[in-house]
């Protein structure tokens, strides 16, 4: 019954991160430009920020849900920062359009410090660790500060588990793009463009219904 704890955790982890988000995009880019071992600090380190944000909903779950639900502005620029990256990837040319002699972008020189950012500083992941655990705690049991110490080492274990699994898939997708032709490439980045501005006009139909 314990090991439950582990399997729910790495499944709930799974469903937050499988969406295309910033945190995926970089794994993908940076598989793409560079490698896959610099790729995969980038999932070690969001697997630590997933779990901090995780923690921090369970420790105060209701405070956020009310603090979110009184400061809609939130929720408008997140739309917007989805739909400036979706048109920055639906319009970016490929390298070999792209002037030579033009510098290259470094995506940061500290691959840990990228993906620790990118996931600990998103909002609408401390959204989706404030449901998850309150419908785990309607629909299947208790989950809180006081529910023993190794249930919550194993569900916890499961969150970072589950994170960097599915960003490894997404450096695995990346790494076979890679390996494509550039035409291929292009195409990668237009479907992350439009996946993006797809979840931007989602959430802002929920945004406008609400």
């Amino acid at each position: 019954m314990i090991a439950f704890y582990l399997i729910l955790g790495i499944l709930t982890s799974v469903a937050g991160a499988l969406p295309l988000g910033a945190v995926n995009i970089a794994v993908i880019n940076t598989t793409i430009k560079e490698n896959t071992r610099k790729a995969f600090r980038i999932a070690l380190a969001a697997g630590i920020g997933e779990v901090l944000l995780a923690l921090f909903a369970l420790h105060c779950s209701m405070e956020l849900t009310g603090f979110f639900e009184n400061n809609r502005w939130i929720q408008l620029v997140i739309i917007s920062i989805f739909l400036v990256i979706g048109i920055y990837f639906l319009v970016r040319k490929n390298k070999k359009e792209m002037n030579t002699k033009a510098p290259k972008i470094k995506l940061g020189k500290s691959k840990f410090l990228t993906g620790f950012s990118l996931a600990f500083l998103n909002p609408p992941v401390i959204i989706y660790w404030i449901v998850a655990i309150s419908l785990t705690n309607k629909h299947l049991f208790e989950l809180t500060l006081y529910t023993p110490i190794i249930a919550l080492f194993l569900f916890f274990s499961g969150i970072y588990l589950g994170k960097i699994g599915t960003l490894y898939l997404y450096s695995q997708w990346g790494n076979k793009m890679a390996q494509k032709s550039n035409d291929s490439k292009t195409k990668l980045f237009k479907i992350i463009g439009v996946a993006l501005i797809a979840i931007s006009f989602v959430q802002g139909v929920k945004f406008l219904v609400a």
